[in-house]
């Protein structure tokens, strides 16, 4: 290790970084209501010496840039994070989903066991905080960079967009995600040459995320009571067959999708995609007088996509078996419609100076390359989607693991020990790709094999 590497590694505040995460998990930041996280972010970029920019997205919600110039020589640097979090931390939106509220899921830090507790700890305020720990350490250390370094707090990247329903139409900017800041960010003057997306994945490089299409499934029947239940069709016990039906459908794409694109890749180690569907949202009928069976429901199914892959090919497969669904049983009247897309990406150069990078801190810090990416961090859509596809060279290195902090049921945590790795595992890349003039980062472009 270098004495550059050895000086800034040095000054990373664990303490600090502790008390830097529990402050942004304080700040309640549903989608739609970053300004809060935004304005904290500039604040403390500012102390820190950075070059401050607010992006204002929509009304109310601003991307916070702080920049760290370098000479000029050196390549571009970001490290993105958003800003809003996966919960609301309010009981009437989250408790469908969770089932029950524990102080996990609220915007209140407190710390258990070694971990950082509350809404946000790792989705994904432990990066944000990790970003700045490095930042910090590195201006504290007096390294000159010769290339930009960039952290950019976005807004809006969880995957959520407006929907009428039955009942209800689910509007405003609450639901306005699925990387409206990221996109805004990367049409609106902020381009780097390289980019790292600090999502949960323990440490292991991701060069490739799945996309993702929502479709809304009505199965129609006939309303009538329970006195005369023979003469209706409930479209409930319908949508029962549909489901069955999808699940078994989505099992055999999963598996088929997944095999695929392995020899898409040929196998390699980083670029690891499993396309799962999941039948997230059902709705139908009146709870308060279940004497009457309904005459619509609605299925809610979220179905991933390779980089790469037409969506109209996914829409035409599930037609097809609701269309065999159909011609089995005429009494099932359901049509699907596709409310939501969002494109997957890979990275163009798997041998590009940001997955170098990032295995040589990772070796650094761990004592180990890293492994093949595990299958439970193949299968979410992150913003390094629209980077690649906006020509930035773009990779997922983020702290935590999934068996120790995504849902155990008591909410989301961030090890503090992980905290600090990766704000190690950032100053290093920074440092070496940052830290160095162009020329020296020149890669050779392979294909993967």
């Amino acid at each position: 290790m270098s004495f550059n590497e050895k000086s800034v590694l040095e000054r990373i505040d664990r303490k600090k970084g502790v008390k830097l995460l529990m402050d942004l998990v304080d700040i309640h930041s549903p989608t739609g209501s970053e300004k809060g996280m935004s304005a904290y972010l500039a604040e403390r970029f500012r102390k820190m010496g950075l070059e401050v920019k607010l992006q204002e997205v929509e009304d109310n919600r601003f991307n916070c840039i702080g920049t760290l110039p370098g000479s000029g020589a050196g390549p571009s640097l970001m490290f993105n994070g958003h800003m809003d979090t996966s919960l609301t931390g309010v009981e009437e939106h989250d408790l469908p989903v969770l089932g029950e509220m524990h102080d996990g899921f609220r915007p209140k830090a407190f710390i258990e066991d070694g971990f950082v507790r509350g809404l946000g700890a790792w989705n994904m305020k432990h990066s944000l905080a990790a970003y700045i720990m490095a930042a910090d350490a590195i201006i504290k250390s007096k390294v000159k960079l010769k290339g930009d370094l960039v952290i950019a707090g976005v807004v809006g990247e969880i995957e959520k967009t407006p929907v009428d329903t039955l009942t209800r139409p689910y509007r405003g900017s609450l639901y306005r995600g699925a990387g409206c800041g990221t996109r805004f960010l990367a049409t609106h003057g902020i381009q780097t040459d390289y980019a790292v997306i600090g999502e949960i994945n323990d440490l292991h490089i991701s060069i490739a995320h799945p996309g993702y299409c929502w479709f809304k499934i009505t199965c129609r029947g006939t309303f009538t009571r329970t006195t005369a239940i023979s003469r209706g069709v409930n479209a409930i016990q319908k949508m029962t067959q549909v489901i069955a039906a999808v699940d078994e459908w989505g099992r055999r794409y999963t598996e088929r999708e997944k095999r695929l694109y392995q020899q898409r890749v040929r196998g390699h180690p980083y670029a690891v995609i499993k396309p799962n569907v999941n039948i997230g949202a059902i709705e139908g009928g009146l709870p308060f007088k279940p004497t009457w069976s309904t005459a619509v429901c609605n299925l809610y199914v979220d179905v991933r996509t390779l980089p790469g892959k037409p969506l109209i090919e996914v829409e035409e497969e599930l037609n097809e078996v609701l269309g065999k669904l159909r011609r089995k049983d005429p009494e099932v009247d359901v049509d699907a419609e596709m409310y939501m897309s969002n494109p997957g990406a890979e990275l163009s150069n798997p041998n590009s100076p940001v997955v170098q990078a990032a295995e040589k801190a990772i070796r650094k810090v761990r004592g180990r390359k890293p492994g093949r990416l595990p299958d439970e961090f193949a299968s979410y859509w992150c913003d390094i989607n629209i980077l690649n596809r906006m020509g930035v060279e773009a990779i997922t290195v983020g702290p935590g693991h999934e068996r120790e902090a995504r849902w155990d049921g008591k909410g989301e945590y961030c090890k503090v020990t992980d905290l600090v790795g990766g704000a190690k595992v950032y100053a290093l890349m920074a440092l070496e790709l940052c830290g160095k003039e162009r020329q020296e980062l020149t890669a050779e472009r392979k294909g993967y094999r």
